[in-house]
């Protein structure tokens, strides 16, 4: 609950770059470590392991790694669809060459210095028909673990607020992602030890197992996240000369993780930059696509292989573009406009239930905060007045409360497509320069409004407008 009440107040959803916030003595030794490692080899970025300590100690750990295959054995055995999907995942892995065999020579003698990664299966909720496999990085043996090894490294992170309001700056944008981040970025032939796995060949369960070892940083690790954004940022910074400022600055500060949301003045902005960012990131091993765009002629100018699986099906003259997923938010390219999707589920009338529905509502820009204020005004007085347990019923007269704001949450979707501040409109091409703050004058009057009550602050800034500065909005 806590976590719920201080989004509202996070320093760290701010418009700061990662590098702003600055970095704990462990983010600094991390930054070292990868700042000195980094190595540019067959067109990826080798980062290495950053580990706590020079000399790594660790258990054998293989019959644990190998209960645990036991285990996702089992559950294949009584899942064909996750079965099926689950092989193919390692098999694609295997064949990319993001994972290799334990070389014959390293089994003899590196049997005492390696450490073996247990591995299951994941469908994102949303995305029911794609798996992702997870190496479990976490999983302890003698009170330490692979991660316990690692620094986690700063968050290098742009923060997702600054990246979608960025998003709304200009009149044309485009989004796309890199494809497998964490996998372009390899891992020193070295230390590939640490990075072992087991699986059978060709994926048959009733074969022999065979040791495997990541060649790449895996989804799991706790630095990998870290490691992928450095390599991004460094491909950024020695290539500057060649990119130019404006593309360099794009990876730097228009990336959260692996999706890119840009905007530009222009169409012909759009398709220059979308040409150079696509040639920038191939630079450091990344490939980036599946583009969408809200304008056709953008779309047009991108190979068809390169843009969203939704594009690829449209006739660009005739259908309306759909609506897609930016960061999290749905973002109606047509219109171009964001908005909700509300889906009511059932819970149960206690203060978990409430939690629970309030904190489904995805609003990093509180486009909804006037509406959610209601329901964790209504969790603060089930703390402080009635001081009810997690899972207490609720009096009659909250639970009058509660259920009418249920009843209206299904209107938020009415705000999709609506042309005003609550969907964050933007700007015309020929107004655009008015939401730019380089383009106020420094002696502008900037003004900030703020209510303060028992239950809320309120907080309206905003610019005045005079005839000396038409750009003023």
């Amino acid at each position: 609950m806590l976590n719920l009440f201080e989004l509202d107040f996070n320093e760290k959803a701010s418009c700061n770059l990662p590098e702003d916030l600055g970095y704990s003595q462990e983010d600094r030794k991390f930054m070292a470590l990868v700042s000195d490692g980094i190595r540019y080899s067959e067109g990826h970025y080798e980062i290495p392991l950053p580990f706590r300590h020079q000399n790594v100690n660790v258990p054998n750990n293989r019959e644990q790694a190998f209960k645990r295959l036991l285990r996702q054995k089992k559950k294949m055995m009584q899942n064909e669809k996750y079965r099926n999907d689950y092989v193919a995942f390692i098999n694609d892995m295997i064949e990319k060459g993001y994972a290799e065999k334990v070389p014959e020579e390293s089994l003899r003698t590196d049997a005492n210095n390696a450490w073996y990664i247990p591995h299951h299966g994941v469908y994102h909720p949303k995305k029911p028909e794609k798996i992702r496999v997870v190496f479990d990085c976490s999983a302890k043996l003698c009170g330490t673990s692979l991660n316990d090894q690692l620094l986690q490294g700063p968050d290098l992170t742009n923060s997702l607020v600054g990246v979608l309001t960025r998003f709304r700056q200009e009149p044309v944008a485009f989004m796309a992602d890199i494809e497998a981040m964490f996998y372009q970025v390899r891992v020193p032939v070295t230390q590939r030890n640490f990075l072992r796995f087991l699986w059978w060949s060709e994926g048959d369960l009733n074969a022999e197992l065979v040791e495997y070892r990541m060649v790449v940083h895996p989804f799991g690790a706790v630095s990998s996240p870290s490691c992928s954004n450095f390599a991004l940022r460094h491909t950024a910074k020695e290539n500057e000369d060649e990119i130019g400022y404006a593309v360099a600055n794009t990876m730097r500060r228009n990336f959260y993780v692996d999706d890119c949301l840009r905007s530009v003045k222009t169409e012909v902005d759009g398709k220059n930059q979308i040409a150079c960012l696509r040639q920038a990131c191939a630079k450091g091993g990344f490939r980036l696509t599946k583009f969408i765009s809200n304008h056709r002629s953008v779309l047009e100018s991108i190979p068809e292989e390169e843009r969203s699986k939704e594009v690829k099906l449209l006739d660009l003259n005739y259908d309306d573009l759909p609506i897609e997923r930016a960061l999290g938010v749905q973002w109606c390219v047509e219109s171009d406009t964001f908005g909700f999707r509300i889906i009511v589920k059932d819970k149960p009338l206690t203060r978990r239930g409430i939690l629970s529905s309030v904190s489904s509502i995805y609003d990093p820009l509180g486009f909804a905060a006037p509406f959610t204020l209601t329901a964790k005004k209504l969790l603060q007085d089930l703390c402080r007045e009635e001081k009810l347990e997690w899972d207490d019923e609720l009096p009659e007269l909250y639970r009058n409360r509660w259920e009418k704001w249920r009843n209206e949450l299904p209107l938020l979707e009415r705000l999709n497509g609506v042309s005003n501040l609550l969907t964050l409109e933007r700007p015309s091409r020929e107004r655009s320069t008015s939401f730019r703050t380089p383009a106020l004058p420094a002696t502008a009057p900037q003004h900030i409004f703020v209510s303060v009550t028992v239950n809320l602050v309120s907080i309206v800034p905003f610019s005045w407008e005079k005839p000396d500065w038409p750009q003023l909005k």
